[in-house]
């Protein structure tokens, strides 16, 4: 119950940013508007070491178009919808192939760049299906075997996702026993 108030209450804070953002306003959220998570860095670190499998780049394939294109923008799954006024409002969002997350973004197109605007951080709202807890997010750019890992202490819900390099990062998120993963384009 704890989390899911959390999670609403984060998805309204969220729903609240995305209208001032759709009018127009590039600025930047200050530091005091943001959530102590929300500040927190999630710089990644990155691995270029050849010991990683050469199998480990092919993991899965892009899911829910997250490289294949523009992620799609339709409406959340009703799962996702508490927060969103009207329930049904299309958003750019990718859905972990286990269905068990759902990477909201809020910028189309391409809402996510290398290295990330000056104007517009490269935020992500994740929203879990199953529970909350710590959850970390390795990650494999398609076609090769670099790697980052991006922890964020706080679990799902907004963060911000930096990727050393553009291209297709499948991502393997794991949080409270639960594991997903999906692919997101990271474009320069």
């Amino acid at each position: 119950m704890r989390y899911r108030f959390a999670a609403v209450l984060a998805v309204a804070t969220i729903s609240l940013a995305t209208v001032a953002a759709c009018t127009g306003s590039q600025t930047k959220p200050s530091s005091a508007s943001r959530s102590p998570a929300a500040q927190k860095s999630t710089a990644p670190s990155v691995s270029n070491s050849a010991s990683v499998s050469p199998n480990s780049a092919s993991v899965a394939p892009a899911s829910a178009a997250g490289c294949a294109g523009q992620p799609p923008v339709t409406p959340l799954p009703a799962w996702v919808r508490a927060g969103f006024t009207p329930p049904d409002t299309a958003m750019p969002h990718v859905v972990g192939e286990n269905g068990n997350i759902v990477a909201i973004l809020w910028v189309t197109p391409d809402a996510l760049r290398v290295p990330a605007l000056a104007n517009r951080a490269n935020k992500i709202l994740w929203v879990s299906r199953v529970s909350s807890g710590p959850m970390t997010i390795r990650a494999t750019l398609a076609g090769g075997t670099r790697t980052a890992t991006v922890n964020l202490p706080d679990g799902p819900g907004p963060s911000y996702v930096n990727m050393p390099a553009p291209g297709c990062w499948t991502m393997h998120l794991s949080w409270a026993g639960h594991t997903d993963q999906l692919s997101l384009r990271y474009v320069r």
